[in-house]
C-alpha cells in the first residue's frame, strides 16, 4: 500500500465516522445500546485497516530502505572501478565537456581533478587534428537518434598538460536515459605512443631486411652475370695472344720484320683490352663494397689530358684522327686522378671502339667557374633513344653495339667516379652520327695531398 491509498482509506473512515455520527443524533433511546455495538464494530474494522496500512507501509519502507543501501553500495562499487580502470576514463556530455574523470585520465592529461571537470576533451587535442576531432564528435551526436550504434574507435594525439604529445587509442560509447536519448558519451583511453614507436622501429627493421635482401638478390644477379660476361670478354683477347704467341714461336724465323710486328701488336693490344677489363672489375668491386675512395689532389689539366692521349692513341695504331683542344683559364685543379682517368680512357676508349676507321675523334678540355669542362665527340654508331636511359647501369649494352667487344662496365664506372666528384655527366647522341659526352667536375676544396 502506497500513502495514496492510505490517504484515500482514511478519508473513507472519516465518512463513515461522521455517517455513525448522523445516525446517532437521529436514534431513540432504547436503540443506543445496539447502535453503539455497531460503532464499536465499524471502530474495530477501521483499526485493524489501519493496522494492516501500517505493517503495509514498514514493509515499504524497509524495501527502500534496502533498495537505498543497494544503490549506495552499487555507486561505491562503480565508482571503485572506475577509479581502478588502468586506462584514462571520461564521462562527457553529448558535445565533449568532462563531467567524471578517473585517476588514469589525470596522469594521462597531467591535470588535477577540480581543473579537469567542466573543460572540453578538445583542449587536449592537437591543433591540426582540432577540426577533424569535432567533425567526428559532432557526427556522434548527428546519430544520437539511432539507438544501437556501437562504439567508435580511432586514434588521435593529444597533448597533455607540460608534457610532449601522445597517440592515444580512443574509443567511446553512448549514454543513453530510459527513453533512450542521448545523454553523454563514455571515453576510454589508452596511451600507445610506446607500441606506435616500436611499430615504426619494426616497420624499419622490415623495410631494412627487405632492402637488404634486395640487394643480396641483386648482388647475387651482379655477380653472376659479372662471372658470365667476364669469362666470355676474356676469352677472346686470351685466345688472340695464345695463338699469336703460337705462330710466333713456330713461323717467327720464316716472316718479315713486319709480320712479326704484327701479332706483337695484336698481344700489346689484347693484354691492354684484359688490363682495363681488369682495372673495370677492380672499380666495380670497389663501389660494391663501399672502398672506392675520393682522394684529390691538385692537377695540370693539359698535361694529363695529354698523357693520357698518348697512351690511347698508341693503342690505336693511327686508326683515327684524334684532335685535341684546350681552353683553359686555369690549368692546374684539384681532382681524383685515379678516377678522372678512369672517366676519360672510357668515355675516349668509346669514341674509338664504336666509331669507324679513319673517322675523326675530338677531345677538349676547358675550365670556367672552378670548374673542368671535359668533353669527347666521335662520329660512331650513336645511342638508340631507349637505351640513353640506362646506358649508366652495369652491363647494359646499346642494342645496336653487335659483335663489338665490350662488357658494359664503362659508363657506370664513368657515373660512379662523376658523381664521387660531385659532377654531372651530359649525353647527346644520334643513330648513324655520334655521341657527345660533356663532363663537368667541380674543383674539389677537400686535399689529400
Amino acid at each position: 500500500m502506497n500513502l495514496d491509498d492510505l490517504a484515500l482509506q482514511i478519508q473513507l473512515m472519516r465518512k463513515r465516522v461522521a455517517l455513525l455520527q448522523r445516525q446517532s443524533e437521529q436514534q431513540k433511546p432504547e436503540e443506543d445500546i445496539e447502535f453503539i455495538t455497531d460503532v464499536f464494530k465499524e471502530l474495530y474494522l477501521a483499526l485493524e485497516e489501519m493496522q494492516i496500512a501500517n505493517e503495509d507501509l514498514q514493509q515499504q519502507n524497509e524495501e527502500l530502505s534496502n533498495a537505498q543501501q543497494s544503490l549506495i553500495a552499487q555507486g561505491q562499487r562503480y565508482q571503485e572501478l572506475f577509479e581502478e580502470v588502468p586506462d584514462a576514463y571520461l564521462v562527457t556530455d553529448p558535445r565533449g565537456v568532462i563531467q567524471e574523470a578517473n585517476s588514469a585520465a589525470q596522469n594521462m592529461l597531467n591535470i588535477s581533478k577540480n581543473f579537469l571537470l567542466g573543460k572540453p576533451l578538445g583542449i587536449f587535442v592537437l591543433e591540426k587534428e582540432l577540426i577533424a576531432f569535432h567533425l567526428k564528435l559532432t557526427h556522434l551526436s548527428d546519430r544520437a537518434e539511432i539507438p544501437d550504434w556501437k562504439m567508435q574507435e580511432w586514434e588521435v594525439n593529444l597533448r597533455p598538460r607540460n608534457k610532449t604529445p601522445i597517440v592515444a587509442a580512443m574509443k567511446v560509447a553512448a549514454i543513453r536515459n530510459q527513453q533512450g536519448n542521448l545523454v553523454g558519451l563514455r571515453w576510454l583511453l589508452r596511451d600507445i605512443s610506446e607500441s606506435k614507436r616500436l611499430q615504426a622501429k619494426l616497420q624499419w627493421a622490415e623495410e631494412a631486411m627487405r632492402l637488404a635482401l634486395a640487394k643480396e638478390r641483386e648482388f647475387s644477379e651482379l655477380k653472376s652475370r659479372l662471372l658470365t660476361t667476364a669469362s666470355h670478354e676474356f676469352r677472346n683477347p686470351l685466345a688472340t695472344i695464345h695463338s699469336s704467341a703460337e705462330l710466333l714461336e713456330h713461323y717467327r724465323h720464316l716472316w718479315s720484320d713486319e709480320r712479326q710486328q704484327i701479332h706483337l701488336r695484336r698481344i700489346q693490344t689484347s693484354v691492354m683490352h684484359i688490363t682495363q677489363l681488369l682495372n673495370d672489375l677492380l672499380v666495380l668491386n670497389q663501389d660494391e663494397t663501399g672502398k672506392l675512395e675520393f682522394n684529390p689532389t691538385p692537377l695540370n689539366l693539359v698535361e694529363f689530358c695529354h698523357d693520357l692521349l698518348e697512351e690511347l692513341e698508341q693503342s690505336d695504331r693511327s686508326q683515327h684522327a684524334i684532335v685535341f683542344s684546350s681552353e683553359c683559364q686555369c690549368t692546374s685543379a684539384n681532382l681524383d686522378a685515379k678516377l678522372l682517368r678512369q672517366i676519360l680512357s672510357n668515355l675516349f676508349s668509346n669514341c674509338l671502339k664504336y666509331s669507324p676507321i679513319g673517322s675523326t675523334v675530338k677531345f677538349s678540355v676547358t675550365t670556367a667557374n672552378e670548374r673542368a669542362i671535359f668533353q669527347t665527340q666521335d662520329s660512331g654508331i650513336g645511342i638508340p633513344p631507349a637505351d640513353i636511359e640506362h646506358i649508366f647501369e652495369p652491363f647494359h649494352r646499346a642494342s645496336n653495339t653487335g659483335n663489338i667487344p665490350g662488357m658494359g662496365l664503362g659508363m657506370s664506372i664513368v657515373k660512379q667516379a662523376v658523381d664521387l666528384h660531385g659532377g654531372e655527366i651530359i649525353v647527346e647522341s644520334a643513330i648513324d652520327v655520334g655521341t657527345t659526352f660533356t663532363v663537368i667536375l667541380p674543383f674539389s676544396r677537400d686535399l689529400h695531398i
